[in-house]
C-alpha cells in the first residue's frame, strides 16, 4: 500500500471510467485495474462496484474519497506554488477588516504573529462588512473581521466559518451641545422625534438592522434624515448637530472626540460584536491558521 495507489483510486473515483483514468495517469488499463484490486485486498474492503457497463463507488469508496481528496489537493497546491515561484514562497496574510477591528484586534494579533514567524508579509484592506465578506468568499482575502451579521446562517450558506468576539451594548450618540448630552442614560422612546443619522443597509447591514430593531423595540420608527457606511462620517454629522445615532460602545471608543457624547440606553438588550470569518475549504495556509489561533487566544483572555 502506498500513496500512488491512493492517487490511482482517486482518479478512477473522479472519472468512474478505467479507460479515461488510465489515459490521465499514463498507465495501462489492466495495470490500473490491478492496482485498485490490490488496494482493496490490502484494505479488506470493496471500494468500487464494477460491471461491463459502469463503475460506481461503494459507501466505503465514497468515504475514502472524502477523506483523501483534501490531502491530495493540498499536495498539488504546494507543488503548483513551488513550480510557479521557483522557490519557497514567503508567508503572506491578506486581511479585510472594518475600521473598528483594525484599530483594536489586529495590531495585537499581528505583533504576536510577528514574534513567532518573523518572515511574513501582511496586507490590510479597510472595507465595509459587506465588502469584506465578498473578498473572503472570492478568496481575495484570507480572512476578514466584520460586524457580526444578524443572520449568521447566511455565512454558512456562503461557505464561510466564523468566530465571534466580545459583545458591546448599543449607546445613543449625540452632539456635545445636545440638551441630553450630560445624561448618563435615557429611555430610547424619548428620542422618537429626533432626526437619526442611519447606517447604509447594503454596506453596513448589521448596524442598520440593530438601529432599526432597537428603535422598533422602543416603540417607534427612526426619523432618518441621512446616513452612510463610515463611522467617522456619521460621527462628524452627529458632532455638527445634524442628528443623533446609535453606535456600539467599542466603535464609540475609537472616535475619541470631545464633540460627541455617548449615553446608555435604559432596558435595551441590543448588542454588537466583531467576528472573524474565513472560507471553509480543504487548504488553509499555515500563517492564516496561526493568526486565527492567536485571535481566538486573545478572545479567551478577554473573557476570563
Amino acid at each position: 500500500m502506498n500513496l500512488l495507489a491512493f492517487r490511482y483510486f482517486l482518479e478512477v473515483a473522479k472519472t468512474l471510467n478505467f479507460s479515461k483514468a488510465s489515459e490521465s495517469l499514463n498507465i495501462s488499463q489492466p495495470g490500473l485495474s490491478q492496482q485498485i484490486t490490490s488496494l482493496e485486498n490490502e484494505l479488506g474492503i470493496k471500494l468500487l462496484n464494477r460491471s461491463t457497463r459502469k463503475v460506481t463507488l461503494t459507501e466505503e469508496g465514497e468515504y475514502l474519497v472524502k477523506s483523501l481528496q483534501p490531502s491530495f489537493e493540498h499536495i498539488e497546491n504546494v507543488i503548483t506554488e513551488l513550480k510557479e515561484n521557483q522557490q519557497l514562497p514567503s508567508a503572506s496574510l491578506r486581511i479585510a477588516t472594518v475600521p473598528s477591528a483594525a484599530s483594536n484586534l489586529i495590531p495585537t494579533a499581528l505583533k504576536q504573529l510577528q514574534a513567532e514567524l518573523h518572515d511574513f508579509e501582511f496586507y490590510l484592506q479597510e472595507v465595509t462588512s459587506s465588502k469584506a465578506i465578498e473578498l473572503v468568499e472570492s478568496q481575495r482575502s484570507h480572512l476578514a473581521l466584520i460586524r457580526t451579521p444578524i443572520d449568521v446562517k447566511r455565512l454558512d450558506d456562503r461557505g464561510l466559518d466564523m468566530l465571534e468576539f466580545e459583545r458591546h451594548p448599543l449607546q445613543v450618540i449625540v452632539s456635545a451641545e445636545h440638551p441630553i448630552a450630560e445624561r448618563s442614560s435615557i429611555d430610547l422612546y424619548e428620542l422618537r422625534n429626533e432626526p437619526f443619522i442611519h447606517y447604509d443597509e447594503k454596506e453596513a447591514p448589521s448596524l442598520f438592522y440593530l438601529l432599526e430593531r432597537a428603535c422598533l423595540s422602543a416603540g417607534f420608527i427612526p426619523n432618518t434624515i441621512g446616513g452612510g457606511p463610515e463611522i467617522l462620517t456619521i460621527s462628524t454629522l452627529v458632532s455638527n448637530g445634524l442628528g443623533i445615532t446609535l453606535m456600539p460602545r467599542d466603535m464609540y471608543h475609537l472616535i475619541q472626540s470631545y464633540r460627541i457624547k455617548a449615553i446608555d440606553i435604559d432596558g435595551d438588550q441590543s448588542y454588537s460584536s466583531i467576528s472573524v470569518i474565513w472560507k471553509i475549504e480543504s487548504y488553509v495556509p499555515l500563517v492564516t491558521q496561526r493568526f486565527l489561533n492567536i485571535l481566538q487566544g486573545c478572545e479567551m483572555m478577554r473573557s476570563t
